[in-house]
C-alpha cells in the first residue's frame, strides 16, 4: 500500500470535524432536518441558527432583526467604487470586489482588526443583498430602491431587488430557497473558506476566496443552464423524444449527476414542491410537464437524479428574477454558512497542508546559458 494515497481532488477524504451540517443521512443544520426548517422557519432565524448553535427565542430573534435595521444603507463609497466597474463585468465578480471593500468600512473593525466575526456576519447580511440591488439596478439605469429590514429577510431582499411586495406563496418559496441554500458540508466554496480562514486571515478575505469559487461553472447550485436545457425541449415540441435524442447522441443533460452512484439530494423535494406549486399559480405548467418528463427518462434510462440546480434554476425562474442574479441570490444564501464555518474553524484551527505528488522531470544538471543550444 502506498504510503501517501493519491486521491484526486482530495474526494473521499475527510478533512474536518464540523457541528454544522451534515449530508451523510439527508441535510441537517445543527441537528434540525431541512425540509422542517424550510418550511416552518424564517431564513434569519436559520442564519442565527447557524452562527449561535441553537435556534433563537423571540427576544434574540428580535435583537438580531435589530442589527441588520441599524446597520444602514450601503456606504458611499463602495457605491461610487461600484458605478465605475464596467457594466459588461459579470455580476459575481462585482460582488467579490464589493465585499472586499466592505471590510473597510464594517464597524466592528477597530485598529485593523475585527472585533468580532458574528458581528462581521450581520454586517454582511444587512449589505451583501444591498450591494446586489444596486448593482442590478445601477446597469439598468432603474431606480434605486432603499433597502427595508422591517419585512422577513427574503421579503427585504426581495423588495430591495423587484420594488414590490410578495405573494406569500412567493416569500414563502423564495425564504425556502434560500435556507435550503445556506449551507451544505464541506462543499467547495466552503472547503475554500476554512482553507483561507485556518492561515489566521480575516474573515472578508475567506469571504472572498468562497465568492470566487462559487464563480467557477463547476461550482455553482443556481446553473443557469437548466433554463435553456428546459426551454430547448419545450421549443421541440416533445420533451420525451428531445431527452432520448440527447441520452442517444452521448450528450449530457444539465441539471442532472454524472454518476449513477450518486444518491438523490436531499433538498430536491422541498425544492420540487414550491416549483409544483408556483408553475400552478403562475401558469408555468408547460415548463414544469417537460421538467417531469426529462426528469424520469433520466432517471430510467441514465439511472441518474437531478442536482440541486435542477429545481432551484426553476424556482427562480418562476418567482421572476432573470438568470444573472441566480449565483448572486445564491451567494446571500450560502453566506451564512461560510462565516459558521469560518468562525468554526478559527476555534478549532488546524492549517490545511496536503501533500502534492511529483510527476515531472526527474532530477538533471543545471546547464549555464551559453552551453544551452
Amino acid at each position: 500500500m502506498e504510503r501517501h494515497p493519491y486521491r484526486p481532488g482530495l474526494s473521499g477524504i475527510v478533512a474536518t470535524e464540523t457541528e454544522i451540517s451534515q449530508t451523510q443521512e439527508g441535510l441537517t443544520y445543527r441537528g434540525y432536518p431541512i425540509d422542517e426548517l424550510a418550511r416552518g422557519a424564517a431564513f434569519i432565524e436559520v442564519a442565527y441558527l447557524l452562527l449561535h448553535g441553537e435556534l433563537p427565542s423571540h427576544e434574540q430573534l428580535a435583537d438580531f432583526q435589530t442589527l441588520l435595521i441599524e446597520t444602514g444603507s450601503l456606504p458611499q463609497p463602495v457605491m461610487v467604487a461600484v458605478q465605475a466597474i464596467p457594466p459588461h463585468i459579470d455580476m459575481m465578480e462585482v460582488i467579490r470586489s464589493g465585499v472586499s471593500l466592505l471590510a473597510h468600512f464594517d464597524p466592528q473593525m477597530e485598529y485593523g482588526v475585527f472585533q468580532s466575526e458574528v458581528s462581521n456576519a450581520q454586517y454582511l447580511l444587512a449589505m451583501l443583498p444591498q450591494l446586489i440591488a444596486y448593482r442590478y439596478h445601477q446597469v439598468r439605469g432603474s431606480r434605486l430602491i432603499e433597502p427595508n429590514f422591517h419585512h422577513s429577510y427574503a421579503g427585504s431582499f426581495w423588495y430591495m431587488l423587484k420594488g414590490d411586495e410578495p405573494t406569500q406563496l412567493e416569500e414563502e418559496a423564495f425564504n425556502a430557497a434560500l435556507i435550503i441554500n445556506a449551507d451544505y458540508g464541506l462543499s467547495p466554496s466552503t472547503f475554500a473558506a476554512r482553507v483561507v480562514a485556518s492561515t489566521g486571515s480575516p474573515l472578508y478575505s475567506a469571504v472572498c476566496s468562497a465568492i470566487g469559487s462559487i464563480n467557477g461553472q463547476l461550482h455553482c447550485s443556481c446553473g443557469t443552464g437548466v433554463l435553456d436545457v428546459l426551454q430547448e425541449a419545450m421549443q421541440s415540441g416533445n420533451a420525451e423524444e428531445w431527452v432520448c435524442q440527447e441520452i442517444t447522441k452521448g450528450r449530457r443533460v444539465l441539471g442532472f449527476e454524472n454518476s449513477h452512484h450518486k444518491p438523490r439530494d436531499p433538498r430536491s423535494a422541498v425544492l420540487k414542491s414550491y416549483c409544483v406549486q408556483l408553475a400552478d399559480a403562475l401558469g408555468q405548467n408547460e415548463m414544469e410537464n417537460a421538467a417531469d418528463t426529462i426528469e424520469e427518462i433520466m432517471g430510467k434510462i441514465q439511472k441518474v437524479h437531478p442536482r440541486v440546480e435542477w429545481y432551484a434554476s426553476r424556482l427562480l425562474h418562476y418567482l421572476g428574477f432573470e438568470p444573472e442574479l441566480f449565483t448572486p441570490i445564491f451567494s446571500v444564501s450560502r453566506l451564512i454558512g461560510w462565516v459558521a464555518h469560518i468562525i468554526e474553524q478559527s476555534e478549532n484551527n488546524h492549517l490545511y497542508q496536503p501533500l502534492s505528488r511529483y510527476v515531472g522531470m526527474d532530477q538533471r544538471k543545471y546547464k549555464p546559458l551559453p552551453l544551452r543550444s
